[in-house]
């Protein structure tokens, strides 16, 4: 078995967060992997984790109710502490502990 670097040690940490944080506020969340649906509308924290990494980037989808409410999209192999590239504005609150996880590392 392969070691876990650093980087994705780090990158582990804040999208793990980021997965908390939605689920907490009940949102499921689909795994876009740039060529296929991993998961879809999860609301299972092992589940989406085992979604992610298996591609340089990933686009988390949230949905409430089935409704859409916004994506983050995540690009590995970086610093590790970028690793969320983009995200739908009106996500800002639930990514704050991700963020503050993400400044955290960065400043280790």
């Amino acid at each position: 078995m392969k070691p876990v670097s650093k980087t994705r040690k780090i990158e582990k940490s804040v999208v793990s967060a980021v997965v908390k944080s939605a689920l907490k506020l009940g949102y499921t969340i689909s795994v876009w992997d740039g060529g296929d649906w991993a998961i879809k509308s999860s609301s299972g924290y092992k589940a989406v984790m085992e979604a992610c990494f298996s591609t340089d980037e990933d686009i988390l989808v949230f949905r409430n109710g089935g409704v859409k409410v916004g994506s983050v999209s995540l690009v590995y192999g970086n610093s590790g502490y970028d690793v969320i590239s983009d995200y739908s504005m009106w996500l800002e609150p639930m990514l704050k502990n991700a963020n503050d996880v993400a400044n955290r590392l960065e400043m280790a």
